[in-house]
């Protein structure tokens, strides 16, 4: 099975499941406190490791743009 728009669905999915900053927050500060420990993150709060990852990534991409821009 082929998904044409591959990127059109991960926006649909990211629309889907609507998640509080306040819960994200926490979940990236429980990524550091584990030390990056993606897996026991996921198992501790029932996320997929999908959205932990995606979380992730979207603040490291935040972060870096905030450098450039000082």
């Amino acid at each position: 099975m082929r998904v044409d728009d591959a990127e059109l669905l991960d926006e649909v999915l990211d629309e889907t499941v609507d998640y509080s900053p306040d819960l994200k927050a926490l979940v990236l500060r429980m990524i550091h406190q584990q030390k990056g420990n993606m897996e026991a993150v996921a198992t501790q709060t029932g996320l997929p490791l999908s959205t932990l990852y995606k979380w992730l990534n979207r603040w490291n991409q935040q972060q870096k743009d905030l450098k450039k821009k000082s």
